[in-house]
């Protein structure tokens, strides 16, 4: 028996593709420490429990298999760190069960049994425990058998798609057998149904036994009766999968990591980090629906270390441009071209800094700062040291510029020209704040924008206000982000020293959650607001 493997659907490409929410200052420390040191388990002291119910049938006829041997064996590279073996025979509906308790927050079980020929047939499991603390996985695992009947009651539930009612579904009829006349159903929960393939619709959440009884009514031959029960999960949450090859150039890249986050209205929540595998592809599974974004790097021993850079779903440098992962199914196809480092020219030119957490009262070890030249183009990228260092040495002379990326944290870049009479600018001081990133030059980030009140009206319809004071005079920029990072509105104009304020039209804009920055020399401020229709 084959099973699809998404990851060798393609080894290399002909061409690269180009086409909660409080308490947000407890929330960064948790982001920072995902930035400075991922690991691919998320230890936790409590215990979470995986329920584990299994059915093997018959792949000929969809029967039951009684007294089945059943093999569980955890996956150590997916699965956190658990280890875990068991075998088990499955009762006489051909049910099999197991309840682990385990400190791991993901993992996958590969679940599998042999035929009359001795060939395996197997399936793989994943659980997560980030979003709570129990799960239930029902799986059916088909086996071949020489089938002992031609008349054999089976089914299949699907949910209504018509209904925004999760706890409805269809009962699909699919017994075989000559005659059938009668199907009797019983659906777990005290109610039944004589239909054929009938619609249901459970009154609260759970796991169901589903039993349906069929009979014929020939009337050459005796009345004949099949049944047949199958496990349900109702109205639990729903778990999706996904992946795909992340590319440098032509070919999968050969070593590389990748980091997931989940969008949480304007939140970046990291969830988790994996490997590529052989072929260059990584998987997040076991996922709930909502939005995502996904960043890979390609690992310092990976040959292709250098060449391209750390690049995020829809092949972009930045999170402010990359590409939403709307997660509603499961899918295979995420994949991702690694943008190629521009090549450039070296020189006696340095750039020195720090990255700082809010208020300069600690450093940050591996923020990603990225440097471009002064046409946008990226040249490389560092990671700070454990002080929070970085340095680009080996530049020519001229202009560049440098920011750091930290998903969900708007960037402002620092400008910095190189020349024969000052080849080293040192002192470039990157600070991580609650809302922001805020980039200067040694004591040269000195605040000039002050009383700054909240945008008005809110929640705003045709219109929003931000009101401000300049200790001196200058060029004023704000601009609108929508949840995903994407600037919908911009504005730039000069403004006098004293009280100011700015209007901005959001009659245009869908309802939903807002960010205004407001810009002013190397200062930023971020504020929030609700556009309603």
């Amino acid at each position: 028996m084959q099973h699809f493997d998404p990851r060798l659907r393609l080894h290399f490409r002909l061409r690269p593709q180009h086409p909660w929410l409080l308490l947000r200052k407890m929330l960064l420390p948790v982001l920072l420490l995902f930035i400075i040191s991922i690991t691919t388990t998320f230890a936790q002291s409590d215990l979470n429990y995986l329920f584990l119910s299994g059915q093997v049938t018959n792949s000929e006829n969809g029967a039951p298999l009684a007294n089945k041997k059943v093999f569980i064996q955890s996956d150590i590279a997916i699965g956190g760190g658990m280890s875990y073996t068991e075998v088990m025979y499955t009762d006489d509906n051909g049910f099999f069960y197991d309840t682990i308790s385990t400190t791991a927050l993901k993992g996958s079980l590969h679940i599998y049994a042999f035929d009359i020929y001795d060939v395996k047939y197997e399936a793989t499991e994943y659980f997560r425990f980030n979003w709570e603390d129990k799960y239930y996985c029902n799986m059916e695992l088909a086996v071949f058998e020489h089938a002992s009947s031609d008349f054999q009651a089976n089914f299949y539930p699907s949910r209504d798609t018509t209904d925004m009612n999760q706890m409805s579904y269809y009962f699909n009829d699919e017994s075989i057998g000559s005659g059938i006349s009668y199907w009797h159903w019983d659906f777990g929960d005290g109610n039944t149904s004589s239909d054929r393939h009938p619609l249901h619709t459970y009154k609260q959440p759970g796991v169901f036994d589903v039993t349906l009884t069929v009979t014929s009514d020939l009337l050459s031959a005796e009345m004949v009766t099949s049944k047949i029960v199958k496990k349900l999960k109702v109205g639990m949450k729903d778990y999706y999968h996904f992946g795909g090859h992340a590319f440098a150039g032509y070919f999968p890249v050969d070593i590389g990591t990748a980091f997931l986050y989940q969008i949480i209205e304007d939140e970046y929540i990291p969830i988790d980090t994996t490997e590529f595998d052989e072929y260059g592809y990584y998987i997040f599974p076991q996922l709930i629906g909502g939005e995502y974004k996904v960043k890979t790097f390609p690992s310092p021993s990976s040959t292709h270390a250098g060449a391209y850079l750390p690049t995020y779903f829809g092949n972009e440098l930045l999170w402010t441009k990359a590409q939403s992962i709307k997660l509603e199914e499961t899918g295979w196809e995420y994949d991702i071209v690694m943008v190629e480092n521009t090549e450039y020219s070296s020189g006696g030119g340095n750039i020195e800094g720090r990255v700082f957490v809010d208020g300069k009262t600690s450093t940050i070890e591996n923020a990603e700062v990225i440097l471009f030249n002064e046409t946008d183009n990226c040249l490389t990228y560092i990671k700070s040291d454990k002080d929070g260092a970085f340095i680009f040495t080996g530049l020519a002379f001229g202009t560049y510029k440098v920011l750091a990326d930290v998903p969900g944290k708007y960037t402002y870049p620092t400008i910095i020209t190189l020349s024969a009479n000052n080849p080293t600018i040192g002192g470039i001081d990157i600070i991580i704040y609650d809302e922001d990133i805020a980039h200067g030059i040694g004591d040269d980030m000195v605040t000039r924008l002050t009383g700054l009140g909240d945008p008005y009206p809110n929640p705003a319809r045709s219109d929003i206000n931000i009101e401000f004071e300049l200790l001196q005079s200058g060029q004023v920029q704000v601009f609108v982000f929508n949840q995903s990072g994407q600037i919908v509105d911009k504005y730039s104009s000069h403004h006098h020293a004293g009280e100011n304020k700015v209007k901005i039209n959001t009659s245009k804009l869908s309802s939903g959650l807002y960010k205004m920055m407001i810009l002013f020399g190397n200062e930023k401020h971020v504020k929030s607001f609700v556009k309603v229709n």
